[in-house]
C-alpha cells in the first residue's frame, strides 16, 4: 500500500504570500479606520514589536508594517514608511513633502509572537494624539521556514559609556 504523504499534508508546508496577507490586514484596518482618518491625514507606519524579544528588530517587524502601508497608499492615505523601510533602494518611500517627514497624525504599528505552529501578528492604527486605538485586525500565518527566518532577532550594538564606570 502506498502513502501519499503530500496529499494528507505531511510534507507540505502552506506557502505564505506575505503581500496578500498584508494587503487584507490593510484592507480591513482601513474599513474601521476610515471614518477617523481623512485621506489628508498622515500616517506613520512603524515596526512591529517582538514580544518575547521587545528590544530587539527583525526584517519581519519591519517588512508587515511597509506592506500594510503601501497598500493605505494605494488607497490613497499619506503614509510616511521611512521607519520600516526594507529595501535598499527607498525613494518610493521617502515623504514627497516636509509635513509628511514629521511625526504622523495615526500610527500604524502593533506585534507579533512566536508560537509551537504559527506567528501571532496583532496591528493597531492609533491615534496620536490622544493615544486611542481606532483600528485592530489580528492574524496568524504559518511559522514556516521563511516566516522564522524573518522573524529572527537581529542583535543591536550598544555602545557603553566607560567613563560611568
Amino acid at each position: 500500500m502506498f502513502l501519499d504523504t503530500a496529499a494528507n499534508g505531511i510534507f507540505v508546508q502552506e506557502e505564505v504570500n506575505f503581500s496578500e496577507k498584508n494587503y487584507a490586514a490593510a484592507d480591513y484596518l482601513i474599513q474601521q479606520a476610515k471614518s477617523y482618518i481623512s485621506r489628508y491625514a498622515h500616517i506613520e507606519a512603524r515596526p512591529l514589536t517582538d514580544v518575547q524579544q521587545p528590544d530587539m528588530g527583525s526584517t519581519f517587524s519591519k517588512m508587515v508594517p511597509e506592506q500594510i502601508g503601501i497598500r493605505l497608499s494605494q488607497l490613497g492615505y499619506r503614509v510616511n514608511l521611512g521607519r520600516v523601510a526594507t529595501a535598499e533602494d527607498t525613494n518610493y518611500l521617502k515623504p514627497s513633502d516636509e509635513s509628511l517627514s514629521k511625526s504622523g497624525d495615526f500610527i500604524l504599528s502593533g506585534s507579533f509572537m512566536r508560537n509551537r505552529t504559527d506567528m501571532d501578528v496583532s496591528m493597531r492604527i492609533i491615534d496620536a494624539e490622544n493615544n486611542q486605538v481606532i483600528a485592530v485586525f489580528d492574524y496568524k500565518l504559518p511559522l514556516t521556514r521563511e516566516v522564522a527566518e524573518l522573524a529572527k532577532p537581529k542583535p543591536k550594538i550598544i555602545r557603553l559609556d566607560s567613563s560611568a564606570y
